[in-house]
């Protein structure tokens, strides 16, 4: 099974519990000595020079197990000399005894060591005074290619001596489980600085709930409610929706009473006006009747004003109607932010 492996990001990123779990697993899963003392040591590396606590202490079972247990190889011979403190006298006679065959090549493996390991005890003594400012170390590598590349480390301590921080530095070198495409990264140290910030100001708008959301929808609803006028009764409503069709029309008892009353004024005027016998005009039509008085007042009169009812037909006004309309959409609002919460 394939086991992601830690990198730059994880082992210089990750708090300090996490970290020491990923590192526990990556061994338990892969038995790789040698990588999970390189990652060992990048530890320490952060714990001497960045703000914060990265001890090793509670990885010591972990520590002994690979020393005392696993085969050896040239990369625990190298880097044991880091872990001396985890052992008593007896134990590091017996991790020495496994790893080197005599004290020459004990003396040999451990040279380097032995500088780095006085530098990260010195630095380890430093404690970071409370600061409003951050410091970053920025820091230039070779890999193994010859090309530079940059590397910035987050919230380091301040800076006291360059001479001691481009040594501790040094430490990246030794170290070949870094790499990018197979090319190892902090082949050759170049140079770094320091570089100190601070947060000037800071602001997060406040985020409301949406159980503030939906008590305000409803708030309102109700108060809009309350503010509703009353509503015109019906009796009233018929009244004024029937003036119009008075205007516009008479009413059937008035139009029989108006078609009798021509008949009777026609048949009058046709007796009084008859020609003699034998004298009947050739011009005029013998049924000819006389124009009607209710045509005449017809056509004489105004035309009805053209009134707007649009808003009384159903007994309402046009405020009524768009608070009503304006109330059916904040429901609908509401609605939907009560569906987005289930």
């Amino acid at each position: 099974m394939d086991v992601a492996k830690l990198g730059q990001r994880q082992l210089f990123g990750m708090k300090k519990d996490t970290l020491l779990k990923r590192i526990t697993r990556f061994f338990q899963q892969t038995q790789q000595a040698a990588e999970v003392v390189e990652y060992l040591v990048a530890i320490l590396f952060r714990h001497s020079i960045c703000v914060g606590d990265f001890s090793l202490q509670p990885l010591n079972e972990l520590i002994q197990q690979i020393f005392l247990n696993t085969p050896p190889n040239d990369t625990l011979r190298r880097h044991c000399l880091y872990f001396q403190h985890f052992f008593s006298a007896e134990e590091w006679q017996t991790v020495t005894q496994r790893l080197f065959a005599n004290e020459e090549e004990y003396q040999h493996f451990t040279k380097e060591t032995r500088f780095y390991k006085k530098l990260l005890e010195k630095k380890d003594l430093e404690t970071s005074h409370e600061s409003e400012f951050q410091f970053d170390l920025v820091s230039i590598f070779k890999d193994a290619n010859g090309k530079r590349h940059t590397w910035t480390l987050r919230n380091t301590k301040q800076v006291h001596s360059e001479e001691e921080t481009a040594e501790i530095l040094g430490i990246l070198t030794t170290l070949t489980i870094f790499q990018a495409s197979g090319v190892r990264r902090f082949a050759e140290y170049v140079k770094f600085k320091s570089k100190k910030g601070c947060i000037d100001a800071e602001h997060e708008a406040l985020q409301a709930e949406p159980e503030e959301l939906v008590q305000q929808a409803v708030e309102d609803t109700s108060r809009k409610e309350k503010k509703q006028p009353e509503r015109i009764t019906p009796a009233a409503n018929t009244s004024i929706s029937n003036a119009p069709e008075k205007n516009q029309a008479p009413s059937s008892a008035n139009q029989t009473h108006s078609h009798t009353r021509t008949q009777q004024e026609t048949k009058a005027k046709a007796d009084t006006t008859a020609p003699i016998p034998g004298n009947v005009p050739t011009a005029e039509p013998e049924n000819q009747a006389a124009p009607s008085p209710t045509a005449k007042t017809k056509k004489s009169a105004a035309p009805p004003e053209n009134t707007d009812d649009t808003d009384l037909r159903y007994g309402k006004s046009k405020e009524q109607i768009q608070q009503e309309r304006d109330e059916r959409a904040w429901r609908n609002k509401l609605n939907k932010i009560l569906k987005r919460r289930k």
